[in-house]
């Protein structure tokens, strides 16, 4: 996988994060089954890259983990569990 398609995925991914989010603020059901999967898949093709362009999609990386911070908070927030 190229830069520019890890790029695309962690974009794609923090904001279908983000919207799962919003869904549970707004106390509709979500369905993360899978997520951490695919967040595992994203960031190991992030480790296949060349040094300089996985570097770079580090700090990406960390938008994704701080969307799932906020998404496990709001379901937290909701009394649902966030495994």
């Amino acid at each position: 996988m190229r830069a520019v398609e890890v790029f695309r995925g962690i974009v794609e991914m923090t904001r279908e994060i983000d919207e799962a989010r919003a869904r549970v603020h707004r106390g509709q059901n979500v369905d993360i089954d899978g997520l951490d999967a695919r967040v595992r898949d994203l960031c190991l093709s992030a480790t296949e890259l060349p040094k300089a362009e996985g570097v770079a999609c580090a700090g990406a990386l960390d938008g994704v983990a701080h969307a799932l911070d906020r998404l496990a908070s709001a379901l937290r927030m909701a009394g649902r569990t966030a495994t």
